[in-house]
């Protein structure tokens, strides 16, 4: 196991609560290395399904790649909150669509080398429309409903290449998570 040794705050971004170090590790063998690391909040996401089977996306400019992407709805967890509570609030400030039912499907960690978010994934059922409700628009571009086939199609061609929207309909849709 590698034991903390130094730890050097390299950069402190405060708009999202997340820092990045720069720490002095031991390692098991005597041996001092260094590790980043980044303190990031803790997120959910949700595989928003309609009654006819359709998957709802939102469409986002992702300023690290510099490309819009077709993603599932998620977001940070603020303090105090649970996941279930967050997914429902962004789902909603995200698409206008408040859901019904909530199954957790897993978490995963999205970037385990380096970054100690935790992602929690659900699948929400029973979706409706709630008329009025602005979508953020500083965020969102839209939304975009696909069925098996279309998301299929997506992902052959490059347009679904996030890593929580991958993981969460690999899980999904693959027989070995069934229970």
């Amino acid at each position: 196991m590698e034991k903390e040794k130094k730890k050097r705050t390299v950069a402190t971004i405060n708009a999202r609560s997340f820092s990045v170090n720069l720490d002095e590790v031991e390692l098991p063998s005597g041996r001092i290395a260094e590790r980043i690391r980044v303190i990031h909040p803790d997120a959910a996401a949700l595989v928003p399904i309609l009654g006819d089977g359709r998957i709802i996306f939102v469409k986002q400019y992702r300023y690290s790649i510099q490309e819009e992407t077709l993603e599932i709805p998620a977001g940070k967890i603020d303090p105090g909150e649970d996941p279930e509570e967050c997914i429902r609030r962004e789902f909603e400030e995200e698409t206008g669509y408040s859901v019904k039912n909530l199954e957790y499907l897993l978490k995963y960690v999205p970037a385990i080398g380096y970054s100690s978010e935790v992602l929690y994934i659900f699948k929400g059922t029973g979706l409706t429309s709630q008329k009025g409700v602005p979508i953020s628009s500083d965020e969102i571009s839209g939304i975009e409903i696909l069925s098996y086939e279309e998301i299929h199609s997506c992902i052959n061609d490059g347009i679904i290449k996030d890593g929580k929207t991958l993981v969460a309909l690999y899980t999904l849709y693959s027989e070995c998570f069934k229970k």
